[in-house]
């Protein structure tokens, strides 16, 4: 009766059939469309509009939101590893000295 499981488990065909599924929902996931400037909801938007009439300073603002967040996120990861169970989130963890 085990055996019996571990060969329905084991099917090659049905691990293909949840690899394909799982390949197809993860490419319908990254085609999908998150922003839209020209959708109604976003007539009233700053950045739509900035996205519209001047797309390089769009894509400057963006890409400068995503690289701090980035850093911080990164910074604060590095804390938690040197400091582990000491580390404060977004804190200081010094004697009050510069150097």
């Amino acid at each position: 009766m085990a055996n019996n499981n571990d060969d329905e488990n084991n099917d090659p065909q049905k691990n293909q059939n949840d690899d394909e599924n799982i390949e197809s929902q993860m490419n319908t996931l990254l085609d999908k469309q998150f922003f839209d400037p020209d959708s109604d909801s976003n007539q009233d938007n700053w950045f739509a509009l900035l996205v519209k009439n001047d797309y390089e300073a769009a894509e400057a603002i963006y890409v400068g939101i995503i690289g701090i967040v980035g850093v911080i996120v990164s910074q604060e990861m590095l804390r938690y590893f040197k400091y582990g169970g000491e580390y404060i989130p977004f804190g200081h963890v010094s004697s009050g000295n510069l150097f």
